[in-house]
């Protein structure tokens, strides 16, 4: 039984660590933008790592802001030619107001919080050089309802028909 337990110590520390870079947000009175942030995870399924290092959020607020509910899953992730398919948990839709920001005054910057949520799990994933366009599902589906909530309209104003690509524009 030590033996046992002895050389999974020992397996585990052999799994290569991976340098991977994730974005979170930041917020000013004018602007909302991404910023890079490195990690370091196991080296297996580095897609699916960085997705979960993205729901886990900032380790402190320098890190910047949280773009997706700590409850949410990664169902799959697939690889399709240089399309990554990510299927989400319905509580990326169903838990939103842990994101957003709940007040009428504020629905322009609940649009812009939705847009950089997406760009953020999309300029993450386009990290990886073999990855040019991003196809987000939920629990299986683009469209559609989940609890109420229309699927195509995320958190209410993108869609999730199409494959999103990288967007370095709102990163600094």
């Amino acid at each position: 039984m030590l033996f046992f337990i002895s050389l999974c110590f020992i397996i585990q520390s052999c799994v290569p660590k991976a340098a991977i870079t994730i974005y979170f947000s930041k917020y000013t009175d004018t602007d909302i933008y991404l910023i890079p942030i490195k990690r370091q995870v196991n080296g297996n399924e580095l897609y699916k790592k960085a997705l979960e290092e993205l729901i886990k959020g900032p380790i402190n607020h320098s890190e910047g802001n949280s773009v997706l509910p700590e409850t949410t899953r990664i169902l799959s992730v697939e690889k399709k030619g240089s399309i990554l398919e990510v299927d989400f948990s319905k509580e990326i839709l169903t838990d939103a107001d842990k994101i957003l920001i709940l007040s009428n005054k504020d629905h322009w910057l609940n649009i812009a919080i939705e847009e950089i949520a997406l760009k953020s799990i999309v300029n993450t994933l386009t990290e990886f050089s073999d990855i040019k366009a991003v196809k987000i599902l939920i629990e299986g589906k683009s469209n559609g309802k989940i609890g109420g909530i229309e699927i195509e309209n995320f958190w209410g104003h993108s869609s999730l028909n199409f494959n999103f690509e990288r967007d370095e524009s709102v990163i600094r």
